[in-house]
Parts: structure tokens; sequence; C-alpha cells
């Protein structure tokens, strides 16, 4: 009985109200994106994990595909000097490359990307999909305007680093420490925490930044930068 009522309830999901035995077939709204390597057959989520070659193929029956070769012969990647401008089909490609966000370590942005020459091409770099990397426009402006440096070593992935030569990592260096080490060394301090600490006790009045250069500055600095 359950098994009827689930074949009815699908009948009446794929049957136009009011035209009895009118099938209605619509294509849905949702893209998924499954990167499938020809060489080896394997298919993956972009961005995601590997999914059975049975689910690929099912799914590639009602969806959309398109060619990304990664060979350089007559290749619509590689387009060398040709052309300033990534082409479609290059963007395509990286975004599938990518999962669609930007390549800047720990930026997960999907939106205002920018096909980013590694080598740019007032100094020479091609238009090919290895000179291209996807980059959100804050990031892109990072990497022009502040010296910012990306690398791809051979078999590698991305690779960026700051102006003074340290690497980017994707997360940032976990945090250490325990309540109990700060507690004891405020009670070496001499500093007594409590929940009125961060009351200010400041009334409106304009700030007077004299006393604060005083505290600061070293004695004798203003004369001696007279």
């Amino acid at each position: 009985m359950a098994a009827r009522r689930a074949d009815a309830l699908l009948d009446l999901v794929v049957r136009e109200p009011g035209a009895a035995g009118a099938a209605v077939v619509e294509r849905g709204a949702a893209r998924v994106t499954v990167v499938v390597d020809a060489g080896t057959g394997t298919a993956r989520l972009a961005g995601g994990p590997e999914i059975a070659a049975s689910t690929a193929e099912r799914l590639a029956c009602d969806a959309r595909a398109r060619v990304l070769l990664t060979d350089r012969a007559a290749n619509r990647m590689y387009l060398g000097r040709s052309r300033r401008l990534a082409s479609p089909a290059q963007i395509a490609a990286l975004t599938a490359d990518g999962g669609g966000s930007c390549r800047f370590p720990g930026c997960h942005h999907t939106r205002h990307l920018h096909a980013h020459h590694v080598r740019h091409w007032l100094r020479g770099g091609s238009t090919d999909i290895d000179n291209l990397v996807l980059l959100c426009s804050f990031h892109h402006r990072l990497v022009h305007d502040h010296g910012y440096l990306v690398l791809r070593p051979p078999g590698e992935d991305w690779l960026f680093h700051r102006p003074d030569g340290t690497p980017v990592e994707a997360t940032g260096r976990l945090l250490d420490g325990s309540a109990e080490s700060l507690v004891e060394r405020n009670t070496r301090a001499r500093l007594r925490i409590d929940r009125s600490t961060l009351t200010p006790d400041w009334y409106g009045d304009r700030l007077d930044p004299e006393p604060i250069l005083d505290a600061l500055l070293p004695p004798g600095t203003t004369a001696a930068a007279a």
C-alpha cells in the first residue's frame, strides 16, 4: 500500500492539472556543476567530493554539458597573445577548477570575480588557462597595488606570497592560551578586572591629545624634532 501511494503521488506531480494523461516534464532551475575527467572516468562535484559514475551519467541525461580540454593543440583554453581578455570557455574552466570562488587563500567570494593574468599582459603574459586565476575585486587590487605575488609551481596549486615573501596561509594561526593563564597574568600585574572594568568615565568632552602624547613620546622628542 505504501508503494502504491508513492506511485500515486509521483503521478500527481508529473501530470498537468486539468489535463488527463498529459505528462509534464520541466527542467529544474538548480545549477550543479559536475566535473568529469575523460582520462580516468572519475566525476566530482565542483568544490566537493567524488560521485559515482552512474550518478554523473544520470545527471548528464537532462543537463547541459560543456567540454573543457586540457591540451594545447587547437584548444580554446590557450589563446596566447592573440587575445587579451579571457574567453567564456576559459572563464568556465577557471570556475570549474576553483569551485567558482576566489582563489586567494581563505577567500570564498563567488561574485565580482576577475580573470587575473599571473604574468601580466603588458609584460608579455599570454591569455592561457595556466596563466589565469580567478580573484575577487578586493584581492585583485591587493595583488596589483600592494605587491602580493601569485605563483604556481609545477604540479601544485596556486601559492600567494606577501610583499615580504612570506606565504599566505589559507587559515590564520590558531589561538592558544587559556583563561587561567590570563587570570594569573592579571593577578601578577595587580589588575582587577570585573564586570564594571569597561564602564567608561567619559562625559563627551573634547579629546585632549597632549597628555596622551606626553605619556607615549620620550622626553625631548619635540625639541629634537624642532
